[in-house]
């Protein structure tokens, strides 16, 4: 299977389409598919990705918002597309020449297996560039401002300068991807676990302030039942309890420069994308 070929008309051994200009006025995205789907975002002067979703209804109607959100005049909202805002940042100090490539496997007719395909993909694509996409989870290029939703009615765009934004960040670089195969292992992914507690006895280790974890069922692991990240472990793991129940095991990753969110999240998404391509299937409970 193609790993590595970022831009590949079979990355991952999926069928992904030609490369098509992001810029409604060209009239590509027409062609695209209507079933759902995944989709690549690329700009043609710069490396690596710019962005990875998918949709669960018309892949042609969620990369036409994401377009229309791209090249308005203005930054856009966060809705109706997370990540229009960041594109547009792009665009705006880039130049227009973004591309899409969207790939309509049956698979993802499932929302589960939908996302966990997405979630391999980023995961990929973090460990080829070294960094995550620069639309994903919630980000924005240095020196521009982020847009809110637009119930809130902010509209972002470039910084005076000197200023900046919180969401502007550098990403969190991938894992270590070492040991991939063993997804309840000590050393999964590189990472030094703990060793696994009952739910029950969840307050017998001493927890991290913030972190990632893993949940399983004694016996019947692989797959694993769930892997999420937190910075408030206790609260978290009693909520799992009532889910999970008191049998279910779990162990904890802790892991340098996770205090902000999306920093725990780029590493819970390498996580959840490496136990896809381990097991073939997302965590029971994921998604």
């Amino acid at each position: 299977m193609n790993e590595t070929g970022l831009y590949d008309a079979d990355w991952f051994g999926l069928e992904w389409s030609s490369w098509l200009s992001l810029d409604r006025e060209d009239g590509d995205l027409g062609t695209i598919s209507s079933a759902p789907g995944l989709y690549r975002v690329r700009h043609r002067d710069r490396g690596g990705l710019e962005y990875i979703g998918e949709t669960g209804r018309s892949t042609r109607g969620r990369v036409g918002a994401l377009a229309r959100g791209v090249y308005a005049e203005e930054m856009p909202y966060r809705d109706p597309h997370t990540a229009a805002p960041c594109l547009w940042a792009v665009r705006d100090r880039y130049g227009p020449t973004l591309e899409v490539s969207y790939a309509v496997p049956p698979a993802a007719e499932d929302k589960q297996e939908r996302k966990a395909i997405e979630a391999a993909l980023i995961a990929l694509a973090r460990r080829e560039m070294g960094e995550s996409p620069p639309a994903n989870f919630g980000r924005i290029i240095d020196g521009y401002k982020q847009s809110s939703y637009s119930k809130d009615g902010i509209v972002g765009g470039p910084l005076p300068e000197g200023e900046t934004e919180p969401n502007s960040a550098p990403s969190r670089g991938p894992v270590p991807w070492t040991n991939t195969e063993r997804v309840t292992g000590p050393a999964w992914m590189g990472l030094e676990w703990s060793e696994p507690y009952r739910l029950e006895n969840r307050l017998e280790p001493a927890l991290p302030d913030n972190g990632v974890y893993r949940i399983w069922y004694p016996g019947d692991a692989p797959p694993l039942a769930y892997i999420g990240e937190t910075s408030a472990f206790t609260g978290r793991l009693r909520r799992h309890e009532e889910t999970f129940g008191s049998e279910a095991l779990f162990s904890v990753a802790t892991v340098d420069g996770l205090e902000a969110k999306h920093k725990r999240t780029e590493v819970e998404m390498d996580l959840i994308g490496a136990h896809y391509l381990a097991t073939n299937q997302s965590p029971l409970s994921q998604f």
